[in-house]
């Protein structure tokens, strides 16, 4: 009785030791000891959707100036508040992942919860650095050209040509599109001179106006002085005394001349800035009095056109609604040519065996005269002997409603070698 009752009692005093010890063991014997906390890996992604407070990276103006980009990978490890406690450089050019490892300690994030309780977590973090690339301008608006002058409000130019200069802008806008040169430039006017009834027929100069964007690095006259460093620096040329400088209708224009080893020897260039871009004149001559001739033009240039006194109106008559130009197609006008002038073939074509077809746009007046031409297409070595040769033929009046007008057509010349 009293061994049953000893037993009894020692049971009776072992169970709350038993339980007290076994609530002092932790509930996992192999895991981490109590007061440290669980760490977790957490995918990149699953992390991202845990930010809830992002400093913003900084670009380094070093690396920006050196054109380096590239993403840099961080391991970073977050506690149990959401904090970033650890940061370290996985990958990444060390010139940018020191401006990613000081915004991403910055960073905040939502706790990560294991079995309902919060727990630190490892990732990783990506950051990619990028330029981008500045901003362009809207393309400006293009010109036209009409009564002999070319005018564009945009820029505040109204620019008269003789008729001794033949327009070759779609031409130009062709070329420049073939060599993939067009961002950010754009073709304004391309005209040739071909003076009239002159001989021997020849193009003695010409001239593009392009539009390019504007850069806060460059002025025009610092855009002239580094391109005639860079044509020396080549050995493609020398420049030609200083740059200059003129007013006219309000903008400031820069001239720089040059002479160049191969090809034609006279180049000019003119820049002025106006709004957001650099207007470049690019002319070329066989001579410097062609290349005088090709720089006056810019002499004649206005802000705006002129202005025209207002004249009483007359009572209208039944022609006076007729519209100034309509535009037929070749064969139309074909049927209404009277006298044709034959191009002579150019003797330095024939040798070079060029052959092809010329093609311009043409205005006829209400007395049937070629008054404007324009190039679109073709060998520059035939242009000359086509332009002068149309502009000598004569047409019949096209009639609207009985009435003269003046049209707006396309002349192709061919020339065909025989052998």
């Amino acid at each position: 009785m009293k061994k049953t009752a000893l037993i009894e009692w020692i049971a009776l005093f072992a169970l709350p030791v038993v339980a007290a010890f076994a609530q002092s063991q932790p509930l996992f014997p192999n895991g981490p000891s109590a007061g440290t906390p669980r760490r977790v890996n957490v995918d990149e992604h699953t992390a991202s959707a845990l930010v809830v407070q992002k400093t913003s990276i900084r670009y380094p103006d070093a690396a920006r100036n050196a054109g380096i980009q590239g993403t840099v990978v961080l391991k970073v490890v977050i506690n149990l508040s959401g904090d970033v406690q650890e940061v370290t450089v996985v990958s990444g050019d060390p010139a940018l992942a020191q401006a990613a490892m000081d915004a991403v300690k910055q960073w905040k994030y939502k706790p990560y919860l294991v079995e309902g309780s919060p727990a630190e977590i490892e990732t990783q973090v990506s950051i990619n650095f990028q330029i981008k690339a500045p901003a362009q301008p809207a393309p400006p608006p293009l010109g036209t050209f009409s009564d002999n002058a070319y005018s564009n409000d945009y820029f505040g130019i109204y620019y008269p040509l003789s008729r001794d200069w033949v327009r070759e802008t779609d031409l130009m806008r062709g070329k420049l599109a073939s060599e993939g040169n067009t961002q950010g430039t754009y073709v304004l006017l391309a005209a040739v001179h071909i003076p009239q009834d002159t001989s021997p027929l020849r193009a003695d100069s010409s001239f593009t106006v392009l539009a390019a964007n504007r850069t806060d690095a460059h002025d025009c006259k610092q855009y002239l002085e580094l391109l005639a460093s860079n044509v020396q620096s080549k050995k493609e040329g020398k420049q030609k005394g200083d740059v200059s400088q003129f007013t006219i209708a309000g903008h400031d224009f820069y001239r720089a001349d040059f002479e160049y080893r191969q090809g034609i020897d006279h180049h000019t260039l003119v820049c002025a800035s106006i709004r957001d871009y650099m207007l470049h004149w690019n002319i070329v001559g066989l001579s410097k009095q062609a290349i005088e001739t090709a720089v006056s033009t810019l002499n004649s240039m206005q802000s705006s056109p002129p202005t025209i006194p207002a004249e009483p109106q007359p009572i209208p008559k039944k022609d006076q609604n007729l519209p100034t130009n309509v535009r037929v197609t070749p064969g139309i006008t074909a049927g209404l040519l009277i006298k044709k002038v034959t191009p002579d073939y150019p003797s330095e074509a024939k040798y070079a065996h060029i052959q092809g077809s010329v093609l311009m746009r043409v205005v006829i007046n209400k007395t049937g005269d070629v008054v404007d031409l324009e190039v679109i297409s073709g060998p520059i070595d035939l242009v000359v002997s086509a332009v002068n040769a149309v502009r000598k033929w004569k047409y019949r009046p096209y009639l609207l409603d009985g009435n003269p007008v003046a049209v707006e057509t396309q002349i192709e010349v061919n020339y065909v070698l025989q052998f």
